[in-house]
């Protein structure tokens, strides 16, 4: 045995977490070991390609040569370097396009890791913005339950969909609100009813918690993780109003619908309305390196910051310059080749397809979208709604591998988010793949 390491007579997978008894080739059976990546196409060990649609990450798709030579370039100039305390030409470049594209109102940028990090950094933002105010009880989070917010201590703490309670208990003073989620929604009633009760959940929650303790309120405009689940615009503008009314801050969680894949540069543009703090990461570098970014109100930095004060939070390899590049090139991708303009028809198209083959089909409750992010969600009864068992999901994760398609299934619903790259011929690829898997062809 190597006593520098002790491990190092043991196969790699013998002590894996999860995996603690399976041999290399029983946990390749359970995980699609990928290869190789080239546009929307992923491939396996066995050269098996797949249209990759798992996540909202890679919207330029893979392997994007145009990507990949400014990366290459960068590393060759400078490959690392602080924003503490110093700065770089990249980093102040990606900043400035990233307002110019968010827009109104906001006015500085804090870069992190990945998702997660730009959500946690929103609420440390909003916790510090009120104890400089002098406003010290400005402590609570609200957000809605079904929204996923990240995996942090504290972005787990505002995610409520059954995750926190795997590790005790979370940040306190953390409350979550009904969602208006209109295909299982939380009372019987018409679209306007099941808004307005929730509305007035959200502020009755604000009440029995203190109007003047709530620090922000955070909404995820498409719940990603839950099922492509969309929040109704008049209730995303009432919530804004709501906070507004009471002072508290809005932030928004884009990090899966903002740069591009809704088909605008964020969301916030088409529901009408101004967060005071706008998180994005997936699309941002488009997978090419991890990177997160919290987009701040010109009013938040103007009180923190105007008169030297200083945000005591950030990573070593925040605006890391390989990231910026990254950004800056899916950013300028995306606009050469007008692929967010042309966003909504394809997934019109999407949609469309998929309604036409499986509106009868006995098993499928539901079938959504918003831009390049779609669901079907399957039921055993279409009238109760049952959610499928676990073998039916085992069964179908299968033919849709057998299809060539990789997507997410989660709780019942299979979850598509191809690369906005994606043309209309590789769209109905995917569309015939999952349509002869669910059918069983």
């Amino acid at each position: 045995m190597n006593s520098l390491n002790p491990y190092a007579t043991l196969h790699p997978f013998t002590y894996m977490p999860g995996f603690s008894t399976l041999t290399p080739q029983g946990f390749h059976h359970f995980n699609t070991y990928l290869t190789r990546g080239e546009g929307v196409w992923i491939y396996d060990q066995h050269d098996n390609r797949y249209i990759y649609a798992t996540t909202a990450v890679p919207s330029v798709g893979l392997c994007n040569p145009y990507v990949t030579e400014k990366i290459a370039k960068q590393y060759e100039t400078l490959h690392f370097a602080s924003t503490c305390g110093q700065t770089h030409p990249l980093v102040e470049q990606l900043s400035q396009r990233l307002i110019e594209l968010c827009g109104s109102p906001f006015g500085q940028v804090f870069y992190s890791n990945d998702g997660s990090g730009a959500i946690e950094t929103a609420m440390r933002l909003a916790r510090q913005y009120y104890l400089s105010l002098g406003q010290k009880k400005r402590t609570k989070f609200i957000s809605l339950e079904g929204s996923y917010h990240g995996t942090t201590f504290g972005t787990g703490s505002v995610t409520h969909m059954g995750i926190a309670e795997s590790f005790g208990p979370a940040l306190m003073n953390c409350f979550a609100v009904p969602a208006p989620n209109m295909y299982r929604p939380p009372i019987d009633g018409t679209a306007e009813q099941i808004i307005q009760y929730c509305l007035d959940l959200l502020e009755e929650t604000i009440f029995e918690n203190g109007p003047d303790e709530i620090a922000a309120i955070l909404i995820e405009p498409v719940q990603g993780v839950n099922g492509i689940i969309e929040i109704p615009k008049f209730y995303v503008q009432e919530v804004r109003r709501l906070a507004s009314r009471y002072g508290i801050l809005l932030i928004m969680d884009e990090v899966a619908t903002g740069v591009g894949r809704t088909g605008g540069w964020i969301l916030s543009h088409e529901l009408e309305v101004q967060p005071d703090l706008l998180a994005l990461s997936k699309g941002l570098t488009g997978g090419y390196f991890p990177m997160g970014a919290t987009v701040v109100s010109s009013a938040i930095s103007t009180q923190l910051f105007d008169s030297g004060g200083i945000f005591l939070h950030g990573s070593t390899q925040s605006g890391h310059p390989i990231g910026c590049s990254a950004a800056l090139a899916v950013i300028q991708y995306l606009e050469l080749n007008q692929l967010v303009e042309g966003v909504r028809s394809k997934g019109d198209y999407v949609i469309s397809s998929l309604l036409n083959s499986l509106n009868d089909h006995p098993n499928v409750g539901n079938v959504r979208g918003k831009g390049m992010m779609f669901a079907i969600e399957f039921v055993a009864d279409r009238i109760s709604k049952t959610p499928v068992d676990y073998e039916f999901g085992q069964q179908l994760s299968a033919r849709l591998h057998n299809q060539g398609i990789l997507g997410n299934w989660f709780n019942g619903i299979l979850i598509l988010y191809p690369p906005l790259s994606a043309t209309r011929e590789e769209l109905a690829f995917m569309v015939n793949g999952v349509v002869c898997a669910i059918v069983g062809k």
